[in-house]
């Protein structure tokens, strides 16, 4: 039988999927054809809902690991306690949640551009951004399993296992075992997951291709499988013949820990480099999840002192916190200092940042500023329609500098930069 940890958990997160985006939809629908307007008004509420999402995925996804293997009678001791933290500084894929959003404002742009009708254009957009949140918090989760297995060095791989309704091409994979350090395969939207495991765990229709198949109605068959393909099964075909692998396309998810698994070599590494970047805490630690808006550790640190100095480990560290905390107390601050800026500053500031940084290095930033995974991640090309992505990026912020709502500081900031 499945685990019932793993059907806790897929219940769990169905539901916070399910709320995330219904929610995201509800404030999409309020676009109107004025795109950077209504962006400006929706964009930090659309955040916060995705944030708050990832947020209680993650809190979810924790305990996952160690209540599948309590239950199924395995022992797999963690190197450390997973920080929950690291899991919410940026989007799965390095970038800020906030540009990734953006996105989606981009494509309807970009739609009507190319002579789609606006309401047309805010359709198929909508459907995009409704896509991306649903893999962003499938991948930000997948991440906490994937460092959880990778932390216990007894645990040999995971079982992965469908959250139907599924594609073909994720049917023919669940029940397959895979070793702790190969990626997890998906497609955008994919929401298929891990059932942590030494070996392969026979389970329900969500690991075995078969009952999947057996599972769902002659019409289901026909819509996932093709008219013909579905009638060879049910007359007995081979699943995986009649689906081709050669022809399935996935790819492997490109997130900071699956970086980690092709860049580490050994297990060892592999573990290291998740201590380095703050993933796995020291056992004595408490990893508590925290909602968006609660501050990092050092900043609570920083907050707690109150004052601008602080102290890490023995170490001075100049925290945003800190930073922020000098602004105010002493009145002034360096306009160019991200820490003290306003939400409207920063995402001027970020925009060039990201362009300026991709045609100088050839690559994609991972985030704003200098960035310790950088050591460790394989670079995000700056291919083309990414450079493109990212001009549009910074022509959607300057236009708004015309706009009357926008503040003086935010005009500011752009002739500093040059703009």
């Amino acid at each position: 039988m499945l685990p019932e940890a793993s059907a806790n958990q897929y219940r769990a997160q169905q539901a916070i999927t399910g709320t995330t985006a219904k929610a995201v939809s509800r404030l999409w629908a309020r676009m109107g054809t004025d795109f950077d307007t209504s962006w400006s008004r929706i964009g930090p509420q659309v955040l916060e809902v995705v944030e708050t999402g990832r947020a209680a995925a993650v809190a979810v996804a924790v305990p996952y690991t160690a209540a599948v293997l309590a239950e199924t009678g395995q022992t797999a001791e963690p190197i450390g306690a997973l920080s929950a933290t690291a899991f919410l500084a940026s989007a799965p894929d390095g970038r800020a949640v906030a540009s990734l959003l953006e996105q989606s404002v981009i494509k309807a742009k970009v739609a009507v551009g190319s002579g789609v009708a606006t309401e047309r254009a805010l359709t198929g957009a909508g459907q995009w951004l409704t896509m991306a949140t649903l893999t962003t918090l499938a991948d930000t989760r997948r991440m906490v399993y994937q460092a959880d297995i990778m932390q216990r060095p007894t645990l040999t791989g995971f079982t992965r296992m469908l959250n139907p309704p599924s594609c073909k091409d994720c049917i023919i994979l669940a029940g397959k075992w895979f070793r702790w350090n190969e990626g997890f395969e998906r497609h955008p939207n994919c929401d298929c997951t891990h059932i942590p495991a030494a070996e392969n765990v026979s389970g329900d229709f969500r690991t075995d291709p078969n009952a999947m198949f057996d599972a769902m109605t002659p019409a289901e068959q026909e819509r996932v499988f093709g008219r013909s393909e579905a009638r060879a099964l049910r007359e007995g075909a081979d699943i995986y013949k009649v689906v081709n692998q050669s022809n399935r396309k996935l790819s492997t998810a490109n997130s900071a820990i699956d970086m980690i698994y092709r860049n580490a070599g050994t297990r060892t590494n592999a573990i290291k480099m998740l201590q380095q970047q703050g993933f796995i805490l020291d056992r004595g630690r408490v990893a508590v999840p925290r909602s968006p808006g609660v501050k990092s550790d050092a900043q609570v640190i920083a907050a707690g002192r109150g004052k601008g100095s602080v102290s890490i480990a023995g170490q001075p560290v100049t925290t945003a916190r800190a930073t922020r905390f000098d602004a105010v107390t002493s009145g002034t601050r360096d306009p160019l200092a991200r820490s003290t800026m306003t939400a409207a500053e920063r995402r001027l500031y970020d925009a060039n940042y990201r362009l300026e940084y991709a045609l100088r290095t050839g690559n994609v930033p991972r985030s704003i500023g200098a960035s310790s995974a950088d050591i460790y991640a394989q670079p995000i090309f700056a291919t083309p329609a990414r450079i493109a992505e990212l001009r549009e990026e910074l022509r959607l912020q300057v236009a708004l500098l015309n706009h009357t709502s926008t503040p003086d500081s935010v005009r500011r900031l752009a002739r500093l930069l040059g703009l």
